[in-house]
């Protein structure tokens, strides 16, 4: 009994690293397609962080335009993509059925990050390779090991497997052979991926400042904490604008045309007066943190506030993507802004480190995929203040949400 136990948890191994292997491959292809579409509507530029050299009146199309589709596509009955936490939700709860309406999740999805949307690929990316193994007869192992090695992409081989384990209403399993086949298959889409080297290259080539006695390491940690409360706070605001956005939508009755159409225009708008804050940011991170992006402290501190406005708005209104990077720019733009505010006081990779954290975690609801994201990301820099900001950030939204201080939907 034991040994075909063990046979069958290695068999179940050796799958779940292939699957990884082949989503991570194709998601390089996807990925590859996402940069040649953004590139082709908005110029090379781009992909390298900094804002587009097309025309303006080009520039004002593009996004108008791609709201004008997506409301129209809307109105004949396509489907938004799902978030990537719906999936993964989907994959838990319908035990690997197929998952309906993909083609118009995928069409959607793609004109939302080609059009400027302030979204990450990651939902896009895990609905397709989730789809794709669909035919198999296990669906539920499968599907869960494509959306793992699929997020390879951020580059953190252990992200894909603790992202299907780990859930707002249930820990990390304690059996071993109930997770491993994810962690497996995200290892193997991280190593066949081959493409990822891109995407959160962080704070590559930035010089990390140790603290050099005990009174600096109090006060770097007395900032993690600081800087954690403020990403909380900073967390719970989005989930506030997410909810107040789609209860005046409702209030409103707007059609999904109007909706679509006016995010546009509005992307438009932004667009001309601050580039930077469309796209979803996993460009312009490795930019800013090196400095390179630097505007001033007030004009981070509100490019930081438009971005998380931007992502909650195109989520409340069909162009629907992923959060991750979103989150990061948003919250490490307002770190820098706070640390041009306060020279010499506010060491600014721990307060980057601490406040991009927090805010996934409190709006995700988890502890260990925010960690891995962000350490990832700023190539762990600043790792003390990650850990402060995600126990931070978990309290934040414990003390708000579990303590009724704000309604849950």
């Amino acid at each position: 009994m034991a040994a075909a136990q063990l046979g069958r948890g290695l068999s179940s191994i050796i799958s779940s690293g292939l699957i990884g292997a082949v989503a991570g491959s194709l998601a390089a292809l996807l990925m590859a397609a996402i940069a040649g579409f953004t590139a082709l509507a908005w110029g090379p530029a781009v992909l390298n962080g900094f804002p587009s050299q097309a025309p303006m009146l080009w520039q004002a199309l593009v996004p108008i335009g791609i709201g004008l589709a997506i409301g129209l596509l809307r109105r004949r009955g396509l489907v938004p993509l799902p978030e990537l936490h719906q999936t993964l939700g989907e994959l838990h709860s319908k035990q690997g059925m197929p998952l309906k309406h993909t083609g118009s999740h995928l069409l959607l999805g793609l004109l939302a990050l080609v059009g400027g949307g302030s979204l990450g690929p990651e939902a896009l990316l895990s609905r397709a390779l989730a789809a794709l193994v669909l035919a198999q007869k296990r669906l539920r192992l499968p599907s869960s090991c494509a959306v793992s090695g699929a997020l390879g992409f951020i580059g953190s081989p252990l992200l894909g497997g603790v992202a299907l384990a780990e859930r707002q209403d249930q820990p990390l399993p304690a059996g071993l052979w109930s997770w491993l086949p994810g962690l497996v298959s995200g290892m193997a889409g991280f190593a066949a991926f081959q493409g990822f080297s891109r995407f959160g290259g962080g704070e590559q080539g930035v010089a990390y400042q140790w603290p050099h006695d005990l009174d600096q390491s109090l006060d770097f940690f007395a900032w993690s904490l600081l800087c954690g409360l403020l990403g909380g706070l900073l967390g719970m605001l989005f989930l506030g604008l997410r909810q107040r956005l789609e209860q005046l939508i409702t209030h409103w009755q707007l059609a999904v045309l109007p909706q679509a159409l006016g995010t546009g225009v509005l992307l438009a708008l932004v667009n001309h007066w601050q580039p930077l804050a469309l796209f979803s940011g996993e460009q312009q991170i490795t930019a800013l943190l090196q400095g390179k992006l630097l505007q001033g402290a007030l004009p981070m501190l509100l490019l930081g506030l438009l971005k998380l406005l931007l992502a909650a708005l195109c989520l409340s209104t069909g162009w629907v993507g992923g959060l991750f990077f979103p989150l990061i720019f948003g919250a490490a733009a307002m770190a820098q802004g706070l640390a041009l505010a306060l020279p010499g006081s506010v060491p600014a990779q721990v307060a980057i480190g601490a406040m991009a954290c927090s805010i996934q975690s409190a709006v995700l609801g988890q502890a260990l995929v925010p960690i891995l994201v962000t350490a990832t990301v700023l190539k762990a820099h600043g790792l003390g203040a990650v850990l402060v900001g995600s126990v931070m950030g978990l309290g934040v939204r414990n003390l708000l949400i579990n303590g009724d201080i704000i309604p849950k939907n």
